[in-house]
């Protein structure tokens, strides 16, 4: 289902520009010095895998485990690319992807429709300080961190970026209809076709975005996530920076980076 009118991109970059502004008054000057971060400061910022733990954790955990390993993407990107954003920039769309597929688990077991209906609702509540829109914030901030090539057409890289961004644009519609489809109570009548399309058609967008990146560029991105599960000892959905330390240098220091991106 695509819309009929799309919002521009330049209304999307300066949403983000927004969100992520805000979002950075969040944190504390101690949450840029990672080492130095105390107790406080972690329970004042924002808990950028709350979506993520929640759905995970807590919502079809069987599907979304037999989903960890989403299938290979590859770069058919409009424009060529001179470099790619750094890795702290894909990972929270590449958990983002997860729970999305999650979500599309739970959509055939109807005994998890008051679940899933609950958790979306969650995810759109906020108007333009939802999660909805911080998920989309990341992935516009991870597009507008792409490095084209110096020779590229302007016309090609404006194609591309528009590209990405009615793909995510496309994956929150369906996530929104889905939310409708679902009835609102267990009497509730509804249609499990629609159902079951909208979670296929929001996989698939997300999918699409994701088949924009190089293969090595979405491993690096599960790597880290799959290493900052580990980390994660008291399986609260965060890792600070004392958790991190049992990760890899290369991971750790991915990772020191992410905590200055978005928090723990």
């Amino acid at each position: 289902m695509r819309p009929s009118q799309r919002p521009a991109l330049h209304f999307g970059l300066a949403l983000c520009a927004i969100l992520l502004s805000v979002h950075s008054d969040a944190f504390s000057p101690s949450s840029r010095n990672p080492s130095k971060s105390s107790p406080n400061d972690h329970e004042s910022s924002f808990n950028r895998r709350k979506f993520v733990a929640q759905t995970l954790g807590g919502l079809a955990t069987g599907a979304s485990l037999a989903l960890l390993n989403p299938s290979p993407s590859w770069a058919s990107s409009t424009a060529r690319v001179q470099k790619w954003p750094g890795v702290e920039y894909l990972e929270p769309v590449y958990e983002f992807q997860l729970s999305v597929q999650a979500l599309a688990g739970a959509a055939e077991d109807e005994s998890e429709f008051p679940g899933l209906k609950k958790r979306l609702e969650q995810f759109f509540k906020g108007a333009i300080f939802s999660e909805r829109n911080l998920y989309a914030g990341m992935a516009l901030t991870y597009t507008n961190q792409i490095r084209y090539d110096s020779q590229e057409l302007p016309n090609y890289i404006e194609l591309d970026q528009q590209e990405r961004f009615n793909l995510i644009e496309d994956t929150m519609i369906s996530l929104k209809n889905l939310m409708v489809s679902l009835p609102a109570s267990p009497a509730a009548t509804y249609n499990k076709d629609d159902v079951l399309d909208y979670a296929n058609l929001a996989t698939v967008s997300l999918k699409r975005w994701f088949a924009l990146i190089p293969n090595e560029e979405v491993a690096r991105a599960k790597e880290l996530f799959e290493a900052s599960r580990l980390a994660d000892g008291n399986k609260d959905g965060k890792v600070d920076w004392e958790e991190a330390q049992v990760m890899s240098e290369e991971n750790k220091e991915s990772w020191k980076k992410r905590i200055e991106y978005m928090g723990a």
